[in-house]
């Protein structure tokens, strides 16, 4: 007998009887995690001489006992290190590869040059090797996780059982349990749409206890917000080899939370980590077990089925193997390795990736085939640098319904892809509204990914932006032959065109030439050359198109001699400017285009 579709309502209905809902869980944290410190990061240098004839440092001790070790510095992805820890008195252990940690992070790109992280378990010394002599000195990063953590670990993992029903959320460790309210993200969570699962390996040691895996989890969180710089830790879902899942980004596991794993993917996709390293070693029954349990409830509540293939559309980045822009068909269960230039999540788990997929199969339930469209107003054709662009649109469903408290991504197309501006929420018509600063022109749409349907996305329509110029004359008196300063602002930052204007014996302006001025910074400043004597107006423009912007002519008069009297110059329209020896300001005024 076939599956009932899965709704979100549903999943989540699924989910409260087995006593796993997010609100649940979260309802109650333990006691422990409550009272317990945060984890803590210190670091130590680690200079180039350090290296000695074999490629190893000495034992290097810590400043104070360590669960969790990585190295970060420009010249760690040329080195090839490797690290080994022991306790005060006791043996090392075998050494573990520092990966170069680059193919993990968010479509921004920070976090370059940072290994990824190594479970330790309560060292005190560290000893680094190299297969080339690094060019440059380097930082090593501890973090080091309450103790509390560590007594209690285990017993996060076994307060939760599994549930039993095919397609349900499976048991999940929240992050409250794993001592994840210890380090907050930066802030609040991205969302996008979850239309594939990437699999990846956290390049760390494999022989590890199942009451270290929340300390591992812990630790790793720290390491991706503060050593990374990230906002938070980067995988959506962490799966440990006994089986154990817990919840990774924070924003909501029935969320699609926009994740720092797989590099230009992130905004469709959601990141499960093994930890430990399966370059050489398969992982574990009961881990893939856990994830073809959770992909069967995750992708389908999303509205995508777990089998077949997807294109996603890439978002670039250095690490990317293909350019922005670019259609990727990629498999819905997918290796990390298939969209980014990495070997994660190492070669023997990626041989594991056509079992774990009809696993999955075995259990997801049917994918709904809900309909849903979002729908955007056409936009002012250009607005104003700095003034606010408003937008308004409705989400209804296929048979003309609306979806009411549904969340809606504004998003502006940027150099590696679209990039969420504004996040509002339709009301019980259906409608939305939302209102974006504007600063650059660009391309604008609106894009829904309402559980148990399909993505909806608008259109993208191009947006003008107005300038906002203003230019004024340092001098409005200068002796022919000679140039005279003209300074400004321009927002945003665009060439200036000045024209000059001379008037002729019929009072008339007429243009005798210009000049382009391309400033480096917003405020600029030039010189304009006048070459023969007499009244000339001088008007500086910057855009194109409709989204032009023109500032307050200036009236600069040049004369023959040098006069230190005073002037009385007679502009268009009866007005008078009074003119002054050379080093007399003369205001400009400001206009905010046509």
């Amino acid at each position: 007998m076939d599956a009932p579709p899965l709704t979100r309502r549903r999943a989540l209905a699924l989910g409260a009887v087995a006593g796993l809902s997010p609100l649940v869980a979260r309802a109650a944290p333990p006691a422990w995690a409550a009272r317990a410190a945060a984890p803590s990061g210190f670091g130590l240098t680690v200079a180039r001489a350090a290296f000695g004839a074999r490629g190893r440092t000495a034992p290097l001790r810590a400043p104070r006992r360590f669960d969790l070790v990585g190295v970060r510095g420009e010249a760690l992805g040329a080195a090839g290190l490797d690290v080994r820890v022991r306790r005060d008195g006791g043996t090392w252990s075998p050494w573990v590869p520092l990966g170069s940690g680059h193919d993990h992070r968010p479509d921004t790109g920070t976090g370059a040059y940072a290994s990824d992280p190594v479970w330790a378990g309560s060292a005190h010394e560290l000893q680094l090797r190299a297969a080339h002599t690094p060019r440059a000195g380097l930082h090593v990063h501890f973090v080091a996780i309450p103790a509390a953590v560590k007594r209690h670990g285990a017993r996060a993992s076994a307060a939760v059982a599994h549930s039993a029903q095919a397609g349900s959320q499976p048991a999940i460790i929240a992050r409250a349990a794993w001592g994840g309210d210890g380090v907050p993200p930066r802030a609040p969570a991205d969302y996008g749409d979850v239309q594939a699962a990437f699999v990846h390996h956290t390049v760390s040691a494999n022989d590890y206890g199942p009451q270290d895996s929340a300390g591992i989890v812990l630790a790793m969180a720290k390491y991706h917000r503060d050593t990374n710089g990230w906002n938070d830790l980067g995988y959506n879902f962490v799966v440990d080899k006994y089986g154990q899942i817990f919840e990774g980004r924070a924003g909501g596991v029935d969320q699609a939370v926009i994740g720092a794993q797989a590099q230009g993917y992130n905004s469709h996709s959601t990141g499960i980590a093994n930890i430990g390293t399966f370059t050489d070693v398969g992982q574990t029954e009961a881990a893939l077990d856990a994830m073809a349990r959770l992909i069967a409830w995750k992708l389908p509540l999303h509205g995508a089925p777990v089998t077949g293939q997807v294109v996603l559309t890439s978002g670039g980045g250095d690490l990317n193997r293909y350019k922005s822009g670019t259609p990727v068909t990629l498999e819905r269960i997918c290796g990390h390795r298939d969209g980014d230039a990495t070997e994660c999540p190492g070669a023997a788990l990626y041989a594991q990736l056509p079992d774990l997929r009809r696993r999955a199969a075995a259990i997801a339930p049917a994918t709904p085939v809900a309909t849903v469209a979002v729908a955007m107003n056409a936009p002012a054709a250009a607005v104003v640098y700095g003034e606010a662009l408003a937008l308004q649109g409705t989400l209804h469903r296929g048979d003309g319904s609306a979806v009411a408290g549904q969340r809606v991504l504004v998003q502006k197309q940027g150099t590696s892809g679209w990039v969420t501006v504004a996040r509002v929420q339709s009301g019980d018509d259906g409608a939305w509204s939302a209102s974006v600063p504007w600063r650059a022109a660009g391309k604008i749409r609106a894009r829904a990914a309402v559980q148990g349907a399909a993505v909806t996305v608008t259109a993208g329509v191009q947006v003008g932006c107005t300038p906002v110029l203003s230019a004024k004359a340092q001098t409005t008196r200068v002796k022919a032959g000679r140039s005279l300063t003209v300074e400004g602002t321009v927002h945003p930052l665009a060439p200036v065109v000045v024209t000059i204007e001379k008037q002729g014996s019929d009072g008339k302006f007429r243009r005798v030439g210009s000049t382009t001025i391309k400033p480096r910074r917003a405020q600029f400043q030039s010189k304009v050359a006048l070459s023969r004597p007499g009244l000339y107006r001088l008007t500086p423009q910057t855009g194109v198109g409709t989204a032009k912007a023109s500032a307050a002519a200036l009236y600069v008069r040049a004369v023959r001699t040098t006069s230190t009297k005073k002037a009385t110059t007679t502009a268009p329209g009866g007005g008078t400017s009074a003119g002054a020896t050379a080093g007399t300001g003369a205001s400009g005024g400001t206009a905010a285009g046509a």
